[in-house]
């Protein structure tokens, strides 16, 4: 099979999520496509512009929110993507609420949330690179069946980063890896 040069990345696809954090006291959220996992599944790692308005609360607090949105979010997720904190009071979008950080907001209306602190920040010429521990993960009550998350039941999408920047949900299953669930290991 012939191959040939890609000039972006062919990582994808990857998670769309919305990042909280506390403005000036005020919960703002900001969508973004490229996050990731680090240190199997105890921290996340993203970029996030250095001129974002979100970019202010996580340096401010050292706190920042992971919340999984459903595809009926969509037009949320979006407009929390297209417009500024500076310019609209996001927090009246959803509802807010804290975990064990009391300063990581998290929206309640998404069916997974993560609160973070902040380990690290590797700032380069154009976005703040944002480590963080996860504290504490939070999912609706109906998705947990054996210890597990029902991840094909809570409607996720992804975001093709490497294709043509569009957003799907997730698919269905391909194959059973483990028979065993997680509650019993």
């Amino acid at each position: 099979m012939a191959k040939q040069e890609f000039a972006g990345t062919v990582l994808a696809p990857l998670p769309l999520v919305l990042v909280g954090a506390n403005v000036s006291g005020r919960p703002n959220y900001l969508t973004i496509g490229y996050i990731a996992p680090l240190e199997f599944g105890k921290q996340v790692v993203f970029p996030i512009n250095r001129t974002r308005y979100t970019s202010q609360g996580i340096l401010e607090n050292g706190t920042f929110s992971v919340n999984i949105p459903s595809v009926g979010l969509l037009p949320l997720v979006k407009r929390c993507g297209s417009t500024s904190g500076r310019d609209v009071d996001k927090s009246a979008l959803f509802d807010t609420f804290y975990g064990e950080l009391k300063t990581a907001p998290m929206i309640r209306e998404c069916p997974m949330n993560m609160e973070c602190e902040v380990l690290e920040i590797v700032t380069t010429k154009q976005s703040h690179n944002v480590v963080g521990r996860i504290v504490k993960s939070y999912v609706n009550e109906e998705l947990l069946v054996d210890g597990n998350v029902a991840v094909q039941d809570a409607g996720l999408m992804s975001f093709t980063a490497a294709g043509d920047l569009n957003v799907y949900a997730l698919g269905p299953l391909v194959e059973t890896l483990h028979k065993h669930s997680r509650g019993k290991q």
